[in-house]
């Protein structure tokens, strides 16, 4: 099987997965807006922010260390059961210092939903490590599996302790914690992972080893919350709770974008890992970039020409001043991509002191560029920095990266997609829908145009793949 047919396989099956978490929860929307007020759901948002936050830090980012090692020990039975033995002494009393923190403050301080936050947190973060496990073993259809029981728990728990019990924003954190904790458990018994766990394998070098790698990428993990997520906090902070809630929502729609880049990232990461060393590697990774930013910068294009269609059957009008933020949040997205596809090439050369650094660059032109203007633009200030903390990141990482691997790219095609986003957006805010049609079709045009040697050759491959399975 060649890379690229391996690359869009386990692009396909990782899809299957993702698309259980990311948008099974984005069918939610609906509930989420119509059972929850503007204020409650900002301060639900806050509060799974601050759990995006928490469980990287109480992990130590191991769980990216597990899947890298992992990759490098596919064939040896033994060292993987060292890799997850040692990794999971970290992990667990990592949870357990999150718990004793947890229950110190709480002494002192009253934490709103605290409970429920914390069982989020623990739960989150064995749902991760055992994902990344199966990551490692090249096992992408128990990953895909898991997403699926993941997802479909989180639809269930927020049904039941929403609407049923009417638990409000408790309900919403328990069901996060419920959906993560039911996930893990199908991982385990889908992996037999009892088989990689030995008493006596605790190996004080290795788990140097994994710290080593692992432990530069938790200032990048803050800085990638500072980026994603401390704007939420700015925002609560100086415009009030209920202007979270509004952004929370808006934030939603470029998730769909994010998540379905998500399904080719996971899959490049691994294939970069494996390819890394490979003499035609520039060539391969120049054609992987070059197709995979005309493919998701033109998805991004289309998103923004499609929400004016469906908004309405999704949001509550309590929350219709969402409708403004979104185009600039998905373009923020479409730069992030593009920064994703540099950082799995960081990892596959394990340079993760390069990821941190990076990324902690981004963050402080985030929060910088939210704290100036915020108080002149309001809401459009957080959404704007993001995009232009993404975009300093990729252009910046583009240039370092060449000191590893040259990357090349196709004359124009950065203009071609602004052109693209341009009249996406034109037509975004018109409020005739004969215009937001009009565009519509100009960028669903655009978009084949800009893509059709992508499909032509991923037809081919899976055709030719397709006949030679079956003869």
């Amino acid at each position: 099987m060649s890379r690229n047919t391996t690359l869009v396989k386990n692009t396909l099956i990782i899809a299957i997965g993702k698309i259980s978490t990311q948008f099974l929860t984005f069918l939610l929307l609906p509930l989420y807006t119509a059972y929850l007020s503007v204020a409650e759901f900002g301060t639900v948002d806050l509060a799974l922010t601050y759990v995006a936050l928490l469980v990287p830090l109480a992990m130590l980012s191991l769980e990216m260390g597990v899947f890298r090692f992992l990759i490098d020990a596919r064939k040896n039975e033994g060292e993987k059961k060292q890799i997850i033995t040692n990794a999971l002494h970290i992990v667990v009393l990592g949870a357990l210092v999150a718990i004793a923190l947890y229950l110190t403050v709480s002494t002192f301080i009253t934490i709103p939903h605290g409970g429920y936050i914390i069982s989020a947190i623990i739960a989150m973060i064995f749902s991760n490590f055992f994902l990344q496990i199966a990551r490692g073993f090249g096992n992408n259809l128990q990953f895909a599996i898991g997403g699926i029981v993941t997802g479909l728990a989180t639809i269930a728990a927020n049904i039941t302790f929403i609407v049923f019990m009417g638990m409000g924003a408790d309900g919403m954190l328990l069901a996060v914690a419920l959906a993560n904790a039911i996930g893990a458990l199908y991982l385990i018994a889908a992996l037999r992972l009892h088989k990689y766990i030995g008493i006596g394998a605790g190996d004080r070098t290795l788990k140097k080893q994994l710290l080593r790698y692992s432990t530069p990428l938790i200032p990048n993990g803050i800085s990638w919350w500072v980026i994603n997520a401390a704007d939420r906090t700015i925002i609560t902070i100086i415009l009030g709770v209920a202007a979270n809630g509004i952004y929370a929502v808006a934030y939603k729609f470029p998730l769909i974008f994010s998540g379905l880049f998500s399904f080719f990232g996971m899959s490049w990461t691994e294939s970069a890992s494996v390819h890394i060393n490979s003499p035609d590697r520039d060539k391969f990774f120049s054609q992987t970039m070059n197709a995979s930013i005309k493919l998701f910068g033109a998805f991004g294009a289309l998103i923004i020409a499609g929400v004016p269609f469906i908004f309405g059957l999704f949001v509550n009008q309590e929350f219709a001043e969402a409708y403004m933020y979104i185009p600039i949040l998905i373009i923020g997205a479409f730069f992030n991509s593009i920064v994703g596809l540099y950082s799995a090439i960081y990892i596959a050369k394990k340079l993760t002191k390069q990821v941190m650094t990076t990324s902690i660059m981004a963050a402080v032109i985030n929060i910088s560029f939210t704290l100036v203007f915020i108080h002149f633009i309001g809401i459009y200030a957080a959404a704007i920095a993001m995009g232009v903390a993404f975009l300093s990141m990729a252009i910046f990482r583009h240039y370092d990266m060449k000191k590893y691997v040259n990357i090349t790219y196709e004359r124009g095609i950065f203009w071609k997609l602004g052109l693209l986003y341009v009249i996406a957006a034109t037509g975004y805010y018109m409020s005739d829908i004969w215009t937001v049609l009009a565009g519509g079709l100009l960028v669903a045009a655009g978009s084949i145009r800009i893509n059709q040697g992508i499909g032509r050759v991923l037809i081919q491959k899976v055709f030719k793949k397709s006949s030679a399975n079956i003869n």
